[in-house]
Order: structure tokens, then C-alpha cells, then sequence
């Protein structure tokens, strides 16, 4: 209703320019129904499917987009029927609408965005649960690899017990040593990996390693923190996660033996510590500190890091020299 009467003021406007023109009133109402015909049409054919979409929309996303119809309405209505102010050229008139109006964009977009980072973050929440239900799925994939070759080796170890004693007995024992260290080799293939006490981090890097074998990238990591930390697991997710992924995708492009990223995660008193660093071909263009996407859709990962770290009031920091790319981040 707010803003089908927001639309009809262009018909009354027109109306009114063709009777200050003609000087005659049927020839501007004649002219407003047939712009408001006209309107309509346009509405219809143009506009209609958008403001559908909207009204599907939860109730309070809606009552944000009829702040600014809303003012309006309430002005016009109240200047016009309770008062005279509309029509006496008071300057409060002309004054008074533009702030009203200035106003209600202001409130439209303090609400908006609050609904728009409710909305990143339930995005965000929905993305970490998707992470835990698929690393859930590759951590029992590897459990059950790990059972099968536990029961393998111990299937087997009766057999290897016996090779040991011959080879003792034989008085070669130097090849006793070596046989000992491979079923030591092989025990430790069983055992699933572990990067630090976090469970969080963990499962992020966890995440990637099938991605870091395909692609052979040589992760070196140093990692220090406790299994709780002061920011939220979703906050970490999307950092260290778009992180990883960027490396990633700037090492695929190099030779094999230039694929490698550095990862140092630790404690600084009471500060996260983050560091990612990778080489990478080409040129890394900066603009306002965060590196330039190349392409659509690219570029949301370096947005999404700074974007949690200035919500969290942190700092991080994007740096290229000497082919060298490095992601810092203080939280």
C-alpha cells in the first residue's frame, strides 16, 4: 500500500504541471488516469516479479524496505489533511522532507545491514556445519582405513615376530634393525594425524589434505594454541579456511617443487597469532590493502578475512614482495 501510493505521486505531480498549464481541472485528471495507467503497466512488467520476491521475504525484511515509502507516506498524509503546509510554501516544508527522508535512509541502513550480518553469519554457521559433517564423514573413512590396517599388522605381526628372531639368531642385526623399523614405519601410517589440541583447526586443515596431496603441496605448519580460544568457531573457520584456500590456489599455478605453504598459528599473551605464507607467479595488484580479483567471484575470501578481523577489532595484513605472499592476522 506504502508503495503503490509512493508510485501515484508521479501521476498527481503530472497532473498538477498540465493544470497549471491548461489552467483546466478535467484535462489533468484526464491526465492522471491515464499516467497512472501507464505507470501501472510499467510496474507490472518491470517491477512486479522484484517486489514479489521481496514479499516472500521474513516480515522484518520487508518492514526494511518500507521504511523510506513509509516517511513519505506519513508526511504527505499528515501535511495534507491535518495541515495546510503543503500548499502554503513554508520554507519548514521544504526543509522538513528532505530530512525526514534523510532520516529514514539513515535508519534503512542501519537495520539493513544489521540484517545483512545476521545474515553472513548464519551463511557462515551453515558453511562451518557443512565443514564438520563432511570432515565427520573423512575422519571415519580414516578410521576405518586405520582398523583394517591395524588388523592387517596384527594379523601379520606373528609372522614378523618370527622373521626377527631368525634374523637375531642368525647374527644379522643390522637387517633385524631395519625390519624393525619398517613395521614401526608401517604402524605409524595407521595412526590418524593430528595438528594441534584445537578441534576446529584440526578439522579445517584436516579438510584440505586430500586437495594438498592431489595438487602434491607441501605444507609446513607450526602450530601452538589451546583447545579454546577467545573468538568463535565460525569467526576462526572463515579465516583460517579462506586463507588456506587462497595459498592453495596461488601454488597450484607453480611447479612441483614450488608448491609448498607455510602455516604459523600461536599465542601471543592473549593474541591469536596467524601467519600463511606462499610464493606466487605473476603480479599481485593491491587495492586499499586487499588484493585485486582477477575475475568475478574471486576476491570474497580476502573481503571475508578482513571483514571478521575489523569485527573483532584485529588487524591483518596482506603483503607481496619478492614473489612471496603472506597473510597476517593479530586477533
Amino acid at each position: 500500500m506504502l508503495s503503490a501510493y509512493l508510485c501515484c505521486q508521479l501521476s498527481k505531480w503530472l497532473g498538477l504541471l498540465v493544470l497549471e498549464i491548461s489552467g483546466k481541472m478535467w484535462i489533468s485528471y484526464a491526465v492522471r488516469c491515464a499516467a497512472t495507467i501507464a505507470i501501472g503497466y510499467v510496474i507490472i512488467r518491470y517491477f512486479a516479479s522484484s517486489i514479489a520476491v521481496i514479499l516472500t521475504k521474513p516480515v522484518k525484511t520487508v518492514l526494511i524496505f518500507g521504511i523510506l515509502p513509509a516517511a513519505y507516506y506519513l508526511f504527505d498524509y499528515i501535511a495534507t489533511v491535518y495541515t495546510d503546509l503543503l500548499y502554503s510554501g513554508s520554507e519548514v516544508v521544504f526543509e522538513f522532507l528532505p530530512f525526514i527522508l534523510c532520516i529514514a535512509y539513515l535508519f534503512f541502513s542501519i537495520v539493513y545491514f544489521k540484517e545483512y550480518e545476521e545474515k553472513c553469519e548464519a551463511e557462515q554457521y551453515n558453511r562451518l556445519m557443512e565443514l564438520k559433517r563432511t570432515q565427520s564423514e573423512k575422519e571415519i573413512e580414516a578410521i576405518k582405513r586405520s582398523e583394517h590396517a591395524v588388523s592387517i599388522l596384527r594379523h601379520d605381526m606373528r609372522h614378523f615376530m618370527n622373521n626377527i628372531v631368525v634374523l637375531i639368531n642368525q647374527g644379522d642385526s643390522e637387517k633385524a634393525k631395519a625390519y624393525i623399523s619398517e613395521i614401526i614405519k608401517s604402524a605409524d601410517k595407521t595412526a590418524t594425524q593430528r595438528y594441534c589440541e584445537n578441534e576446529i583447526v584440526n578439522m579445517i586443515i584436516s579438510s584440505y589434505e586430500n586437495q594438498l596431496k592431489e595438487l602434491e603441496i607441501n605444507l609446513c605448519h607450526s602450530i601452538q594454541i589451546p583447545g579454546k580460544l577467545h573468538i568463535s568457531d565460525i569467526d576462526l573457520t572463515s579465516i583460517l579456511s579462506n586463507g588456506i584456500e587462497n595459498a592453495i590456489n596461488a601454488v597450484a599455478a607453480l611447479e612441483k617443487d614450488q608448491r609448498r605453504i607455510t602455516l604459523d598459528l600461536r599465542m601471543n599473551d592473549d593474541k591469536l597469532l596467524l601467519s600463511i605464507k606462499n610464493p606466487f607467479a605473476g603480479r599481485v595488484e593491491m587495492t586499499d590493502g586487499i588484493p585485486r580479483a582477477k575475475g568475478d567471484g574471486h576476491g570474497l575470501g580476502t573481503q571475508s578475512i578482513k571483514y571478521i578481523t575489523e569485527k573483532l577489532s584485529g588487524n591483518c595484513q596482506f603483503l607481496a614482495k619478492d614473489g612471496q605472499f603472506a597473510l597476517r592476522v593479530v586477533l
